[in-house]
């Protein structure tokens, strides 16, 4: 009776001492130190990771990461859509006409009109488009061929020509830099916010990853030790009936043991689902497809921190602040409201436009067999500078109530001071978010202390009542309750362990240091 007791506390202080000496998880143990539960099926293969394996996988698999990753590169698509607008257009064209009038009579010169038959061939190659301060400008010529029964003299075809520039400058609305090119800055504004919102959900992946793989090893422990209550249960179950046998235990005392151990095979089957559980969960944070994963038995090989992190509040705070995606996306919004403001400032303005023309004229006419040397001729003519042509103008708009105008002027207005509320909101948020994570951190921290302590005194406690048993001054009721109560006491402390590591992930992810602490740079693909 006294060795069975005494194996089944030393096998309870090893593994006690085991979890209170563990080490940090950034040291796990050799493959061939780590022991599985024995309930475990030992020929299902078996893939044995760290954290940052499953970190690096999941950055790699996770279907949510992947769908994401997608969104910076629209986002330099649009990027690429809005730069557009200053692309150079090469216009070419060649048309053709007929005009056939009836004969008539004027009754001012009472005369009668001939019917005329008038066909024109119109050509044109220019270059076009528009400057960053809003000029747009036309470069070529454009041309026409037409015959007509009404030329007299030689019949043949007319041909003119203009070559030369065209430019409308606009001097008050539409003028300026920040106006042409408020959509091209919006839309860069908006690539970074779609990279903060990808480095988010990375971060949110990351913090369930690895609260993922402390609930996963939590689970594996909380089998062995239903395991080892399992065992004890049956050996004292054993020992019982060797003791009722001998006339030394009642019947009663049997079958409370008896109890005792269907109670403890039931607590095990429920250990051995939430692991079950566990794995499912993370194999779908780790994995693109699960069921090529099916059969294989994740095994954590990280041992979780049992030692309190000394932790700066304040530096968390400004770690946050400077660190935290959503607060970025915050600032970035309030740039991209305040380039909307100025570009419907500047509509409130008149349109004021500055239109002016440049180049040379040519024409000329032949008899029908020299029809073609006439367009070299005009390309002659407009080469040597014969005929000038130039205009110059100045159109002025001024919308009667401006009342679109107005409008969005007001609602950007509005919107600006709305987004430095959402900043301020922001940055609120994350100070009470990581000061909550700080406390839960500690608090964590301390019930660790609190928990090994108590397992502690409950294996003394649980030694001592084992003697007195024997001495005759217990009870099996008393002793099975101790068992019961070293085994919550175990797995309370387990809890402890993992409850405090996923407190320190949540507080990485409060204070934006979750991806530096896990070796993760977001570098998401914005060329497909």
């Amino acid at each position: 009776m006294r060795n069975f007791f005494a194996a089944n506390f030393s096998a309870l202080l090893a593994l006690a001492v085991t979890v209170s000496a563990a080490e940090p998880a950034q040291s796990p143990p050799p493959v061939s130190q780590i022991t599985l539960p024995s309930t475990m099926d030992p020929n299902r293969p078996k893939r044995y990771l760290t954290i940052l394996d499953g970190v690096q996988s999941a950055i790699q698999q996770n279907l949510n990461v992947s769908i994401q990753r997608l969104t910076p590169a629209i986002s330099a698509a649009d990027v690429q859509v809005a730069e557009g607008i200053f692309d150079i257009n090469w216009v070419t064209g060649l048309s053709e006409s007929e005009n056939l009038r009836p004969p008539g009579y004027s009754p001012t010169s009472y005369t009668t009109i001939a019917p005329a038959n008038t066909r024109t061939y119109n050509y044109q190659q220019n270059l076009s488009g528009l400057s960053p301060i809003g000029t747009e400008y036309t470069l070529g010529f454009n041309g026409s061929r037409q015959q007509s029964s009404l030329f007299t003299g030689s019949p043949g075809p007319q041909w003119s020509m203009f070559m030369g520039a065209t430019v409308t400058q606009p001097l008050l609305r539409g003028f300026g830099w920040d106006v042409n090119t408020a959509q091209i800055r919006i839309a860069r504004k908006n690539q970074d916010i779609s990279y903060q919102k990808f480095v988010q959900l990375v971060m949110e992946t990351v913090s369930s990853v690895k609260q993922a793989y402390y609930d996963l090893h939590y689970t594996v422990e909380n089998v062995k030790v239903k395991e080892l209550s399992v065992d004890l249960a049956k050996r004292f179950l054993d020992e019982s009936r060797k003791r009722m046998e001998v006339g030394t235990m009642a019947r009663l005392d049997v079958v409370q043991a008896e109890a005792e151990l269907s109670q403890r095979e039931g607590d095990l089957i429920d250990a051995q689902r939430q692991f079950d559980e566990a794995e499912i969960a993370y194999k779908q944070l780790i994995s693109r497809d699960v069921l090529a994963i099916h059969d294989v038995l994740l095994v954590p090989v990280d041992r979780p921190s049992v030692v309190a992190m000394p932790i700066d509040e304040f530096d968390c705070i400004r770690q946050g602040l400077d660190n935290r995606p959503e607060y970025l996306q915050s600032k970035l919004q309030m740039e991209v409201n305040h380039i909307q403001l100025k570009y419907y400032q500047n509509s409130l303005l008149p349109q004021v436009d500055l239109a002016a023309s440049y180049g040379y004229n040519a024409i000329n006419q032949s008899d029908i067999d020299q029809d073609f040397s006439q367009l070299s001729k005009n390309f002659d003519s407009v080469y040597n500078r014969e005929f000038p042509s130039w205009s110059a103008g100045l159109t002025i708009t001024v919308p009667l109530g401006n009342t679109t105008a107005r409008g969005n002027y007001r609602h950007w207005k509005l919107a600006v001071e709305q987004a430095l509320l959402s900043i301020k909101k922001t940055e609120q948020s994350i100070i009470v978010g990581v000061e909550l994570a700080v406390v839960q951190a500690r608090a964590k921290a301390k019930l660790i202390t609190s928990s090994q302590a108590t397992t502690r005194l409950r294996l003394e406690s649980y030694y001592a009542e084992i003697e007195k048993l024997k001495a005759g001054t217990s009870t099996t009721y008393t002793v099975l309750q101790m068992q019961r109560d070293l085994n919550d006491a175990r797995v309370t402390e387990l809890q402890a362990i993992a409850a405090y590591n996923k407190a320190l992930v949540a507080l990485s992810l409060q204070d934006g240091t979750i991806l530096k602490r896990s070796g993760v740079q977001v570098e998401p693909d914005t060329k497909k």
